[in-house]
């Protein structure tokens, strides 16, 4: 963590919470990209997990539980998310945890003086309005959203960003119909990691990934957390699988018990299959893969959609993900198969003999996605850095 930095220096703090690979994912993808813009190396940053770095019992130990609550199943999250996802509801939430990280938050900002702080978490847009104000601190606050087409109410509680980013058209008009100006809402799509992009040639890009170029491949992805029902749909698709030929991949996350379950099973799927944990090339088996079967995080479609990878949602969070089901199918970037024996038939349809079928899904996908978001993101950020910082900027070099 970033101690201080030189008085004229600009200073950005991002704010995240591992609550979930996707907002510390966004955060990072953003800081990436701020380096590469014309004079982003002079900008000083930090990224810090809010909860983890200011917290205290037992609101710390509380964050860190999200994901124990989706791996058990039926997992309690659904039934949270939707009683605190109210007007009030939200900001009774966030009342109740500022107690419980306020002062060493409030120290963290008076002692870094940043020139920008941008939140990536839901609970903590009002935590950092409050700081902000209380330490007289003059940085703006962005908010930028990771969901993209259900939004949380904390997101959006009190509207005390001075600016939102936010992921896709749905989402703008979440926020301007809870009373957020439209002209501080900012369509710029959801930041992605480096390295999502379409193969040049597949088979390489399998061979790359330690795959057999000749067979058509199906990943599986469960999420960071490993999360929901994917053992119980491969269970029952496994002979599908076998009959088409396909090879597997299933990437289980953090979720050493599904990894195991899933090693057990894998004989089932025919040759080759494989199953791993969590990995930190997800780009590299995306540009291999022919199809994925995933649950519907946001970050997961919009880096499938980067490599032109066409998706079979088959599970989703209930609440925060409902709207991704409608977004994903709105677009042709995929199917939504929620039972199994729908999944069986995609997969049948898609690598059936017209080849025509997948190859719609891949037009589709490129289509909708926005691989260079992390970049706008940044430009945008630099635009609201103080003046000086923009001036370098975009001055005119000789």
């Amino acid at each position: 963590m970033v101690d201080g930095h030189q008085p004229n220096q600009p200073f950005v703090l991002f704010l995240f919470s591992d609550t979930g690979g996707g907002h510390r994912t966004a955060a990072e993808a953003i800081d990436r990209a701020l380096r590469r813009q014309p004079d982003g190396t002079r900008v000083r940053t930090d990224v810090v997990d809010a909860f983890a770095a200011c917290g205290v019992f037992p609101l710390r130990e509380g964050i860190k539980s999200y994901g124990a609550l989706l791996k058990v199943q039926p997992s309690p999250y659904p039934a949270l998310y939707h009683l605190s996802n109210g007007r009030t509801r939200a900001r009774l939430v966030t009342e109740l945890g500022k107690p419980f990280i306020r002062g060493n938050f409030r120290q963290l900002v008076e002692r870094l003086d940043p020139s920008l702080v941008v939140s990536v978490h839901p609970l903590l847009n009002e935590l950092a309005r409050d700081s902000i104000d209380a330490t007289g601190t003059r940085a703006k606050l962005i908010t930028v959203i990771t969901d993209l087409v259900t939004i949380h109410h904390a997101w959006t509680s009190g509207s005390v960003a001075d600016e939102y980013v936010v992921p896709s058209a749905e989402a703008v008009r979440v926020c301007t119909s809870r009373g957020i100006p439209a002209d501080r809402v900012h369509n710029l799509g959801l930041p992605i990691r480096d390295g999502f992009s379409p193969p040049s040639d597949r088979p390489e890009a399998k061979r790359a990934a330690g795959l057999d170029p000749s067979r058509r491949t199906l990943l599986v992805m469960a999420g960071g957390e490993g999360g929901g029902r994917m053992r119980g749909i491969l269970r029952q698709i496994a002979g599908s699988v076998r009959a088409l030929k396909l090879q597997l991949v299933a990437i289980c996350g953090r979720n050493d018990t599904l990894r195991a379950r899933l090693e057990e099973l894998a004989p089932r799927f025919g040759s080759g299959a494989q199953v791993m944990g969590f990995v930190d090339n997800v780009a590299d088996y995306m540009r291999a893969a022919d199809v994925l079967l995933s649950k519907a995080g946001p970050g997961t479609i919009m880096e499938a959609a980067a490599c032109g990878l066409p998706i079979i949602v088959c599970d989703y969070i209930s609440g925060q993900e409902a709207g991704n089901l409608g977004y994903v199918e709105a677009r042709g970037a995929g199917v939504v198969a929620l039972e199994a024996r729908d999944v069986s038939a995609t997969l049948r349809r898609m690598f059936g003999a017209d080849q025509s079928v997948l190859q719609e899904y891949r037009r589709s996908a490129l289509e909708s996605a926005r691989p260079h978001a992390a970049d706008d993101i940044a430009a945008f950020l630099m635009s609201m850095l103080p003046t000086p910082v923009v001036a370098r900027a975009t001055a005119p070099t000789s």
